[in-house]
């Protein structure tokens, strides 16, 4: 029986500056990854790997074989799918981008020290906000908005630790008109004490589970 043998390709150089210049190949003879490696064998300086139809797929820059700067992944089609940033070796600090396949951006954070931060935001693939949540130590904590994809906003409240909502919370339709509002304890246990029809209630006064 006939076996089908794949290799991959292989070969290096030294550069002026001391480390090796390593390529690899597809079994087609297309480029697969382009590299460099310090005298201990860790990727260090420029790299750039490649889809077997010669498309990039990603660029990035190592340090002693950690990512440092800038790191993009692309889809095969050539469009952006990922921007990551390192602030140091291995360390993710400043902006974190994501992209839909067919362009434009899907989601906007950030990061410090490994640690996502501030806020972020999800968008609809025709540009419109779909979510902005506020994050704390890798988890959602606090004021958080989402959106219809008219733009118009759905959900306002806060989170506590988590994607558990805490406080006040409210509700509109997609024509603007305020659906309900609700107050949800520190388990993101949630109970409506308003909506149309019901009369005004303040919510200072309004019990840990309120009524519907």
């Amino acid at each position: 029986m006939a076996r089908l043998l794949i290799f991959v390709g292989f070969s290096f150089w030294i550069i002026s500056c001391g480390n090796k210049k390593i390529t690899t190949n597809y079994p087609n003879g297309s480029l697969m990854e382009q590299y460099e490696t310090s005298k201990d064998g860790q990727k260090d300086g420029a790299y750039k790997s490649y889809y077997d139809n010669g498309k990039i797929r990603e660029e990035a820059t190592y340090k002693a074989g950690e990512y440092i700067g800038t790191r993009t992944l692309y889809f095969e089609n050539g469009g952006i799918d990922t921007e990551e940033n390192y602030s140091s070796p291995g360390i993710l600090g400043g902006p974190y981008k994501t992209y839909y396949k067919e362009g434009g951006v899907h989601i906007v954070k950030n990061y410090q020290e490994n640690v996502m931060t501030g806020t972020l935001i999800v968008y609809y693939p025709n540009g419109q906000i779909k979510e902005e949540v506020t994050m704390a130590d890798n988890q959602e904590n606090g004021p958080f908005q989402e959106y219809f994809q008219n733009g118009q906003l759905q959900w306002k409240g806060t989170y506590l630790n988590g994607d558990n909502e805490f406080g006040l919370l409210e509700e509109w339709d997609s024509l603007g008109n305020m659906v309900k509002r609700m107050k949800c304890d520190s388990l993101g246990i949630c109970r409506t004490f308003w909506k149309p029809g019901m009369p005004e209630v303040n919510y200072d006064t309004v019990k840990p589970y309120g009524y519907y």
